[in-house]
């Protein structure tokens, strides 16, 4: 299974853990993209930047279905 694949896998499991509450899932959420852009360097291709970009659209969007507000503000600004 490719790198991309488990985080997309992985944000969909965090935003349906009903266990937890709003801002718990939103916060892992978050913290999944954080890792993704913070393991990004001047060595990174321009292909792992693209796929670090795609998959902070995704996790934005399962943002979104938690917390629409914050969602639609973090999609939006990514078009920016």
């Amino acid at each position: 299974m490719t790198e991309e694949k488990t985080i997309k896998l992985l944000a969909e499991k965090i935003a349906r853990d009903f266990n937890l509450t709003i801002k718990q899932r939103t916060n892992q959420l978050l913290e999944l993209n954080m890792v993704g852009h913070s393991n990004l360097g001047i060595d990174s291709t321009a292909a792992e930047k693209k796929a670090v970009k795609s998959d902070s659209r995704f996790i934005f969007n399962q943002v979104k279905g938690i917390d629409e507000q914050l969602g639609k503000l973090l999609v939006g600004n990514m078009d920016k």
